[in-house]
């Protein structure tokens, strides 16, 4: 079998194998090709760890400029409607300095370590009263229930959106997010294209509303900075920075939680610690982060014809650089294929990236995952997977890992 089919039967990210478990392709690809061509879908999947780092801490030979443009071809209609709309539009996050350096410091004080002290109690108080009303069900469906709500309230907040639209923001986002990860039908595609601009029209009118009357959250902010004489962004820039972080604020922390509640009701000892030791909490966020990363990769493209590691990649290649394979590496990870909450020293794991794009919201992530499994042990220490729970994944492309449910119980 060619390097390039080995790669290929490695790397389906649509097979159900893959889907429900992408690191036994990680394992065999860091020996045999750690720099792997998928010819499907002409991309290099990164999954040495060394590579990875090299790749993520060179942003100027390995851009991040494309990372939105979707990773399946656009059928005509599709096409045009989004040639019409923001979705091909580069984002700040994604440029290089001093652009990238200056939006980044702007938005940066929203997640800064002052600004989560003072939102903590409300996210304590958030926590809390979804555990309340599951507990209210008497079970319930973990994820949908408890673990997309706590961050998505939390990143609305911050932004401003209001209570009455979160739900059909949330659709818009799906509909987004789905044609960035997962090949559609056509009919899909201009269905959802479609929402693509309704959304963008919704935050561009809710700019527009902040302008005329500000508040105290992102959105006035953006407007503040877009308005300024020396603009750090435009609103069309505003728009598309909102639209990811509304995407990276609660679908990423939404799939960390499930995953971490997940590892840790799978094993009892494990969920029996954390209930008697609080302090095991954050530990079992960075043993998620690790072993069954919410995040698993992200685009980059070659500005050059450039070599990673012993593989040569021309000018254009689309890299897949495959942060969760860093996780399970036994090189850097001793026991890797174990969950564990007794690791010592500084994380050893690439959940938030790296380099100059690490994730802006990586704290806000920690502090919420680690608050939801603290409110849950406080308030649930008898908290058990339902009877007969299989667990099964969503489709997420090489970028997203989350479950479909999480079914609970209690005694």
């Amino acid at each position: 079998m060619s390097s390039d089919n080995a790669a290929a039967e490695l790397f389906d990210p649509l097979s159900v194998e893959y889907t429900e478990c992408p690191y036994a392709a990680f394992a065999r690809a860091r020996k045999e090709q750690p720099v792997a061509h998928q010819t499907g879908l002409d991309e290099w999947i990164v999954t040495g760890r060394a590579e990875i780092e090299a790749v993520q801490r060179d942003h100027e030979r390995f851009t991040s400029r494309y990372n939105l443009d979707g990773s399946y071809p656009f059928c005509p209609e599709a096409k045009k409607i989004l040639d019409g709309s923001l979705f091909f539009r580069v984002a700040l996050y994604n440029v290089d300095p001093p652009a990238h350096t200056r939006f980044r410091n702007l938005i940066s004080e929203y997640f800064s370590p002052r600004a989560l002290r003072r939102r903590q109690a409300s996210i304590q108080e958030i926590a809390a009263r979804l555990v309340e009303d599951l507990v209210a069900k008497g079970g319930g469906d973990l994820l949908q229930e408890f673990a997309y709500p706590l961050p998505m309230t939390v990143i609305c907040d911050i932004i401003g959106i209001p209570e009455e639209d979160r739900a059909t923001v949330k659709a818009w986002n799906n509909d987004w997010l789905a044609l960035q990860v997962v090949p559609l039908p056509p009919e899909q595609q201009v269905h959802c294209a479609g929402n693509v601009v309704t959304y963008e029209k919704y935050v561009l009118d809710l700019l527009e509303r902040r302008r005329l009357e500000p508040a105290d959250d992102l959105l006035t902010e953006l407007v503040r900075a877009a308005d300024a004489d020396d603009p750090v962004c435009t609103v069309e820039d505003a728009v598309v920075a909102l639209r990811v972080m509304i995407a990276a604020g609660h679908e990423t922390t939404t799939n960390l939680i499930s995953n971490a509640v997940h590892q840790l009701l799978r094993d009892r000892d494990l969920w029996e610690a954390v209930v008697k030791n609080r302090d095991l909490a954050a530990a079992a966020v960075e043993e998620t982060l690790r072993f069954d990363s919410s995040v698993q990769g992200a685009p980059r493209v070659a500005t050059g014809a450039l070599r990673v590691g012993d593989t040569e990649v021309p000018e254009g290649a689309r890299l897949r650089v495959m942060f969760a394979a860093a996780g399970r590496d036994p090189e850097w990870v001793e026991d890797p294929d174990t969950f564990r909450l007794d690791r010592q020293g500084p994380p050893r794991h690439l959940g938030f990236g790296l380099g100059i794009h690490f994730c802006v919201g990586a704290a806000l992530a920690r502090l919420e995952s680690r608050i939801a499994l603290e409110t849950l042990a406080d308030k649930l220490p008898g908290l058990r997977l339902a009877d007969g729970f299989e667990p099964r994944h969503l489709p997420g492309g090489f970028v997203f890992r989350g479950l479909a449910e999480l079914p609970v119980t209690w005694s």
